[in-house]
């Protein structure tokens, strides 16, 4: 059985690369986008399990990049991973997905890309 996919974008390598990390280590594929723009092209073209999303990042924003992926017929799950805090941000991104704080603890993006992976899998 091959990896599920999952697209993480955000404009920070750092992030990035951490995130890669640890949801390689954990045995997914991860592709990433440094921008907003990049990151609607590869979920279009890889059709990722998940999609973890910064808001601000440049060309677009997460909130773009949600409506464009909804529009597109794109629908996959949304882990927003941000450092913008907010009650309205945080029940949107628990409507879509999810919603998690930066930092974000390895264990905690895990655990929520796997409450939707779980289900893709099983």
């Amino acid at each position: 059985m091959s990896a599920l996919r999952i697209l993480v974008a955000d404009d920070s390598r750092t992030v990035r690369v951490q995130a890669k990390r640890t949801l390689e280590n954990a045995g997914f594929e991860v592709i990433c986008a440094c921008d907003g723009a990049e990151a609607v092209e590869l979920a279009q073209a890889n059709n990722p399990a998940v999609a973890i999303l910064d808001i601000h990042m440049p060309l677009m924003d997460g909130y773009a990049v949600c409506q464009s992926l909804q529009n597109s017929h794109c629908h996959v799950p949304i882990i927003f991973m941000t450092s913008v805090e907010g009650q309205a941000l945080q029940l949107l991104g628990r409507a879509l997905g999810a919603y998690l704080h930066k930092p974000v603890q390895p264990a905690d993006l895990l655990r929520a890309v796997r409450s939707f992976t779980d289900v893709v899998a099983t």
